[in-house]
């Protein structure tokens, strides 16, 4: 140890006396192995670590921020306190939080727009929980059908529950369709600043996970939570 210290020494002191130029040749000349075994062994750390997080089965939940500008992505201060609060594990599942999502369906029902697009592809392919936008906005993208009713019997707990807060969708001919829960007084608002004002969360037309939404719910409008994960 003592003698690669010293050598350690007389490398820093010779890279130092040399001109600015002659300096980098010398340290590629010298330690370009090194250089490109360093630069491998951390590339092949992130890729493990992509490969990882990406290969982890199953989601918990998985929520859009539309039409935010706050930070709400994974990693983010309300990506971490629901984690937290719902106590998940995330080596055994997932949580997915996405705040890069831009689409309005009151303005020509979002043709043309590639965020609508996604938002469609994940609806389709089962993916989306929740997505969480303006109230008027969520309310006109009920049209679109893909937004569960809250008529459905797999949300009757959830319409009992919040039948106060109900946001509806009123089609043409027919009544109206309960599309969404009104949570513009929730932690969405006051804590984390994602809306200004109105805000309201819809739920998926193929979700899976509507007890991990109540736990969502229950956590940005402060209730205790129902006992128990999946």
């Amino acid at each position: 140890m003592a003698r690669f210290r010293s050598w350690l020494d007389e490398e820093r002191q010779k890279i130092a006396a040399l001109p600015g130029r002659e300096k980098a040749a010398y340290i590629w000349q010298y330690y370009k192995i090194w250089i490109a075994g360093i630069a491998a062994i951390v590339f092949l750390a992130s890729y493990l670590a992509v490969r990882i997080h990406n290969n982890i089965p199953g989601c918990y939940l998985y929520v859009v921020f539309a039409n935010t500008r706050e930070e709400a992505a994974n990693g983010s201060g309300i990506w971490r306190d629901f984690a937290s609060y719902a106590q998940y594990d995330l080596t055994e599942k997932r949580l997915e939080f996405d705040d890069a999502c831009y689409f309005d369906y009151l303005k020509n029902q979002a043709r043309g727009n590639r965020y609508y697009d996604a938002f469609i592809a994940l609806t389709d392919a089962g993916v989306l929980d929740v997505v969480a936008m303006e109230s008027a906005s969520l309310s006109a993208l009920g049209q679109s059908g893909r937004l569960l009713s809250l008529d459905a019997p797999l949300c009757r707990d959830l319409r009992e529950k919040y039948a106060d807060r109900l946001v509806y969708y009123t089609p043409e001919e027919g009544e109206s369709i309960p599309v969404g829960i009104d949570v513009s007084d929730s932690l969405l608002v006051t804590r984390y600043h994602l809306y200004a004002q109105s805000c309201a969360l819809g739920l998926g037309t193929e979700t899976q996970n509507i007890d991990n939404v109540e736990t969502f719910l229950c956590f940005i409008l402060e209730e205790m939570p129902d006992a128990g994960v999946d």
